[in-house]
């Protein structure tokens, strides 16, 4: 039974939220600024301290920036920062300290500090259905993540995953797939 705390925040969350499904779990801590950009599916956790920031490129109402599906996970410490498209497809794990951001700050002006140059180089992130990222994953902007793929720790997606893979490093580099032929992962050489 989750506390009366918990159930009155997910209670608040689902009402400013632009969808918000039932059985969802909100921690407390969690925060998510402008919500209304927001899309929450069905039974879907969101544990303390994670930050939703949406700064919607476009202001259009009743347009979800960031779309969450069903079942997803998301771990202690998350931080999601969107600006033009995030969608997390269902049954997606998201351990903790996970940062998934779709635009990056201008850097070229080097007589203006880089935190206050403009937000620039937006472009849509996609987690496919049934993908796990592991602890401290970095997911950059324009990449997509193929479904029932493992991103290990720690982490750095900068270009495009396969479905069915494993992927590690920095720069995530995929090291197995799964081969339907022979029905098992093989080892990418």
């Amino acid at each position: 039974m989750r506390s009366p705390k918990v159930l009155l925040n997910a209670f608040l969350l689902g009402i400013r939220c632009s969808e918000f499904g039932k059985g969802n779990v909100v921690d407390m801590g969690v925060m998510i600024v402008h919500p209304e950009y927001v899309s929450i599916g069905d039974k879907v956790v969101i544990h303390k301290d994670t930050l939703i920031h949406v700064a919607a490129k476009e202001k259009i109402k009743g347009r979800p920036i960031v779309k969450i599906g069903n079942r997803v996970h998301l771990g202690f410490r998350c931080w999601i920062a969107a600006r033009l498209d995030i969608t997390i497809e269902d049954d997606v794990g998201i351990a903790s300290n996970v940062t998934i951001q779709d635009y990056i700050h201008s850097y070229e002006d080097v007589t203006r500090p880089i935190k206050d140059q403009p937000l620039t180089g937006e472009a849509p992130i996609r987690i496919g259905r049934g993908t796990v990222l592991g602890a401290n994953v970095i997911v950059l902007p324009g990449v997509t993540v193929g479904e029932h793929c493992m991103i290990g720790g720690n982490s750095v997606i900068a270009k495009d995953i396969p479905p069915y893979s494993v992927a590690v490093g920095n720069p995530a580099r995929v090291v197995k797939v799964y081969d339907r032929e022979l029905g098992k992962w093989t080892r990418v050489e």
